[in-house]
């Protein structure tokens, strides 16, 4: 009776609170191909990876929407620099392209094994998560060098770097990982049921996270490992963005963009 009761309690306030949270979601643009990544240029522009598509898609601020690369087998992680050029990782043809801000389009690297989220270090590197040899690797955007610089990872998605530089991966096996300067791993997601794509900093301990296989945006502070849910009910949630302290959600399930205000 008091398991019952308990599982009865917990999935109230699950109920309640998602309700509330999804209450508070703003529909960005539909008609998507199964939205993988979100970026950002520097006009506010946003930029959608169509992962069924094979196209890069750009949704200006007036909600305007634009195919702007439609040459690239199954987009994943796409990042933009300060110079508004466009990286997108190519999942199924294992190449990393660029788009410049006007337009030109080359691949710039290649060799990789089911490139998946992609980021920026710190330093200015793109790192790249290999998700069928469980890797991240970093790729030099001025010497096109490329260095491994995790191995023995599961099925890796996501990637974020903290200030301190500390990775945080996300992984489709159900693991996130932080894995410190020095090389020495943490595991962080037993709360989670399979962390997705998107995965972004927050602030120097705390990340955000899809779970894909929970429907749900959930935050983590990866030193104490409290857990919260940030929205709920979502309909295969991939694509994870934060911008102007807002988060972008971009879910297969409907096709959708999703904005939700981080208060």
């Amino acid at each position: 009776m008091k398991k019952f009761l308990l599982s009865t309690l917990i999935f109230i306030f699950s109920t309640f609170y998602g309700a509330m949270s999804m209450a508070e979601l703003k529909t960005v643009s539909k008609s998507f191909n199964a939205p993988t990544g979100i970026a950002f240029e520097s006009s506010g522009a946003m930029y959608v990876t169509n992962w069924s598509g094979n196209s890069v898609v750009k949704i200006d601020t007036k909600g305007n929407k634009q195919t702007v690369y439609s040459n690239i087998s199954s987009p994943a992680g796409i990042v933009i620099d300060k110079q508004d050029n466009i990286y997108v990782s190519s999942y199924s043809d294992d190449y990393i392209l660029k788009i410049t801000a006007n337009g030109e389009a080359q691949k710039i690297s290649d060799g990789y094994h089911t490139p998946t989220g992609i980021a920026f270090s710190n330093s200015g590197n793109l790192l790249i998560t290999n998700r069928s040899t469980g890797e991240i690797v970093s790729l030099n955007l001025n010497s096109g060098q490329k260095e491994i610089i995790v191995r023995g990872l599961s099925t890796p998605v996501g990637v974020t770097q903290l200030p301190d530089n500390s990775l945080v991966v996300s992984q489709y096996s159900g693991r996130l990982t932080m894995i410190d300067p020095n090389g020495n791993k943490t595991e962080l997601g037993s709360g989670f049921t399979r962390p997705g794509v998107g995965i972004v900093t927050v602030s120097p301990s705390v990340v955000a996270v899809i779970d894909n296989g929970a429907n749900m945006v959930r935050q983590i502070d990866v030193k104490t490992k409290k857990l919260d849910t940030l929205v709920s009910s979502l309909s295969g949630a991939v694509a994870l963005a934060l911008y102007n302290n807002h988060y972008y959600i971009g879910t297969w399930g409907d096709g959708a963009v999703y904005r939700f205000n981080n208060d």
